[in-house]
């Protein structure tokens, strides 16, 4: 068994991330970086990417596509979990109206599908004013509650819409949080602190991992 070290994909065997960086699809993306603390924790689960430095080169109006999924996550424990999912966007130089949106699931059948499972949808991040100087915004969904039997997977999908020559970050992330009625943090705060710590891609690839 080796680590993935191709089509511009970086990873560490045993790791609990996944890098990219490179051209795709008319977009240049300086780096993306996914991580997940996968089994879970007692307190949350999560799977957040981060994209730096998204530039539209030559795609024109064509959407940027990021799909993500992380599975054989365990914990937290209990049922049903909290799931929630936030976003946040920076532009760096592109017209008002550029934006992202991001839709993160839960799903119970432990694959490493996307699109797939329990969903929750975030507003979309919208660029409000052209720029520079630069712009940012975020948002979150509203968080559902999740059943699960035994292993979960979280799996996102991000529709990027920049102008030609634009440049932006863009950052999506799922939490799964324990059951209702048990103190933990915010769970919306814990996708955009965890997505924080990370780079920034765009493409339209989907990245997978299994713990």
């Amino acid at each position: 068994m080796t680590a993935c070290q191709a089509a511009g994909f970086t990873t560490v065997l045993g790791g609990s991330g996944i890098g990219f960086a490179g051209a795709i699809g008319g977009y240049m993306v300086f780096d993306l970086a996914l991580t997940s603390n996968t089994p879970g924790n007692p307190l949350l689960a999560f799977a957040t990417d981060t994209k730096t430095a998204v530039a539209n080169l030559s795609g024109g109006a064509t959407p940027l596509i990021v799909s993500f999924a992380v599975n054989n996550f365990a914990l937290p424990a209990g049922s049903p979990l909290t799931l929630s999912a936030a976003q946040s966007a920076t532009f760096l130089s592109s017209p008002a109206g550029n934006s992202q949106s991001f839709t993160g699931w839960g799903n119970v059948a432990n694959t490493l599908a996307t699109a797939t499972g329990t969903a929750v949808a975030t507003p979309n991040c919208v660029n409000p004013a052209a720029s520079p100087p630069a712009n940012a915004c975020s948002s979150a969904g509203v968080p559902v509650l999740f059943a699960r039997a035994g292993n979960f997977a979280l799996n996102g999908v991000e529709t990027i819409n920049l102008s030609q020559g634009g440049i932006a970050n863009f950052q999506g992330g799922v939490v799964v949080t324990p059951p209702v009625g048990q103190l933990v943090p915010e769970p919306a705060s814990f996708v955009l602190m965890a997505a924080g710590l990370l780079g920034l891609l765009g493409g339209r690839r989907v990245l997978r991992r299994k713990a």
